[in-house]
């Protein structure tokens, strides 16, 4: 059997489908692109990586000053402004740090919830509750755009982004666009602290691995 037949065989055709469709049907071709898009997507993880933990780090630092509490997420006032997302997200949380059988500690708690935990609480719904405290986070963003629906915006659609890599699917369709998210998410861990941006330069290998790949990608 052909080796490109079993790769397809193994990854699904379904999986391949776009590819072929993007590429007239030629299985080399919709291959080579399949493959540019998980080089081109592991390019995203150093840039995403920083992001989300420098993102969930200043806004539990926020959010333990406003509470008075490190244990914030369990905080009796807390819960009385979360909604259900909020609380079945913290609830999984525990129920993951016990299944790895660790302890429950504000540490562990932090690094276990979700990225879509923290984009939550830039729902409009908290507006009047968390906003005023959590737009600290985000000191070297210009006051006249550091809103909340700013925020929610950006990191919601930084998520998609996230989620489409980490579900292996496919990203590289139009590289004019990872252009802007890779702007995007610099800019976004430059509002969080402005040394990030250049310890993560060096990880940065989003512009030539997408130059490297461009021409397998193109019809």
């Amino acid at each position: 059997m052909h080796s490109n037949t079993i790769v397809e065989r193994i990854i699904s055709k379904e999986r391949l489908e776009p590819y072929l469709n993007y590429h007239g049907n030629d299985l080399s071709k919709a291959l080579t692109h399949y493959k540019s898009n998980i080089l081109i997507s592991e390019s995203f993880y150093p840039l995403l990586a920083i992001l989300e933990v420098g993102l969930r780090n200043s806004m539990d630092f926020q959010l333990t000053r406003k509470f008075n509490d490190r244990a914030w997420y369990d905080n009796r006032d807390f819960v009385r402004i979360a909604g259900r997302f909020q609380i079945d997200r913290i609830s999984q949380a525990r129920t993951n740090i016990l299944s790895e059988k660790k302890e429950i500690t504000p540490g562990h708690i932090i690094a276990e919830l979700s990225f879509g935990f923290w984009t939550s609480l830039f729902d409009t719904k908290f507006e009047m509750t968390l906003w005023k405290n959590l737009r600290l986070a985000f000191p070297n963003c210009p006051k006249r755009i550091r809103k909340r629906k700013t925020m929610s915006t950006k990191f919601n659609g930084i998520r998609g982004l996230r989620n489409r890599i980490f579900h292996h699917e496919a990203i590289s369709w139009n590289l004019t666009v990872l252009d802007i998210y890779k702007k995007e998410i610099i800019e976004g861990i430059e509002w969080l602290n402005s040394e990030l941006v250049d310890w993560v330069s060096e990880l940065n290998q989003v512009d030539e691995t997408i130059s490297k790949y461009q021409h397998t990608i193109e019809k």
